[in-house]
């Protein structure tokens, strides 16, 4: 369904008491813990995703009494649908950004045939799961969730990153209700965010602007754009741009939106700000003009980056690992399962012979996580 597709569908999965210790002994060495780091200092607990590339799971480390969420990606499906750089990127954003609203990488290692990222595992769930469950959030929920993905977006933009992929299913809760923004599969580092353009076609049809499609170059405006979308989804139950999930048309995109009845004025206002086709119009040039909103009227900005302001919504989480704000659909697959659709349709003719590490760089150990 993605124009391009480099990300990770979250999907999820079960037993409870289910770990499978990884054997895998070509691991690279790493001198900063414990020598190195391999599969095997992480038990599977469940499959959390599977995509294109690999496989997102569920883990659990012994030693420091905690789970975690692992992205592994196979390097031979990377080379064949040429997304080595979107791959190498996503881990050099993923090191780069700390931030209360952005997931947290903690480890990153490889094999011979695969890379691995050990991230924060969000028990809260995914928001699509949320959003699916409710059918729409009421406007106090929506302007919570939709502010704290401003300061998301605005720190990834200070940090010259076109996120490029805002979407319900790329969005999790922690276990107190926060927003954490995840998978930077499609995302881009820029020399300068604020004068350059980039060209690349990708994105979400539903939530890609259109100038993403038109190939005369996008800037940052397009991650305000699919905000824009997302405001509308939440409130309405529905994205305005539903059509585009069949056919990519520009025509689609440059329609004058409908107000659904549960959307009040004000926010409808700033949606069409937001989803505004021509972009010398948009809003979003200086995040100020979207903060300073009507809409956000009653945000402290200050205490929501504090995470000071109680979020209106608190997920059931009734032991560590709990899987339940997850999607039963693939909570209930079998962990054995470990390839998705996608990746069972490729046949790879053959393994790609490794004359060279074209990951080098890849080996990432964080801060001393606490116990």
């Amino acid at each position: 369904s993605d124009v391009c597709s480099s990300d990770l569908k979250n999907n999820l999965l079960s037993p409870k008491n289910s770990h499978e210790k990884y054997k895998d002994k070509d691991a690279y060495q790493s001198k900063d813990f414990k020598s190195k780091i391999t599969l095997d200092d992480f038990q599977t607990v469940k499959v959390l995703g599977t995509g294109a590339f690999g496989k997102v799971s569920l883990v659990y480390n012994e030693e420091l009494k905690r789970y975690f969420a692992m992205k592994a990606l196979k390097k031979e499906y990377i080379k064949k649908y040429q997304q080595t750089k979107h791959t190498k990127e996503e881990r050099k954003i993923l090191e780069t950004i700390d931030y209360p609203f952005i997931s947290k990488l903690y480890y990153a290692f490889q094999t011979k045939k695969s890379l691995y990222m050990i991230t924060e595992f969000m028990a809260g769930g995914e928001m699509f799961h949320h959003l699916h469950d409710c059918g729409h959030f009421d406007e106090n929920r929506t302007r919570f969730y939709i502010a704290e993905l401003v300061l998301a977006i605005d720190h990834l933009h200070k940090h010259n990153i076109l996120y490029r992929d805002l979407k319900p299913e790329n969005i999790l809760l922690d276990e107190i209700g926060h927003i954490k923004l995840t998978d930077f599969g499609l995302s881009k580092i820029m020399n300068n965010i604020e004068k350059d353009k980039t060209y690349t076609v990708c994105g979400t049809p539903v939530y890609v602007a259109p100038e993403v499609l038109t190939g005369q170059g996008y800037d940052k405006l397009v991650d305000w754009w699919s905000l824009g979308v997302l405001l509308y989804e939440f409130l309405a139950g529905y994205s305005p741009y539903r059509e585009a999930k069949n056919r990519v048309d520009i025509k689609i995109y440059k329609k004058k939106l409908k107000q659904d009845p549960l959307i009040s004025n004000t926010a409808f206002d700033l949606i069409n700000k937001l989803c505004q086709p021509n972009v010398r119009l948009r809003l979003g040039k200086n995040s100020k003009d979207i903060k300073n909103h009507k809409f956000f009227e009653s945000i402290d900005w200050v205490k929501l980056e504090k995470k000071e302001i109680t979020p209106p919504f608190k997920p059931k989480i009734r032991y560590q690992g709990d899987v339940r704000n997850f999607d039963k659909m693939f909570t209930d697959m079998p962990i054995t399962s470990t390839l998705g659709t996608k990746e069972q349709l490729l046949n790879p003719s053959s393994t790609i012979k490794n004359t060279k590490n074209t990951y080098i760089d890849f080996t990432y150990i964080g801060d001393k996580i606490k116990k």
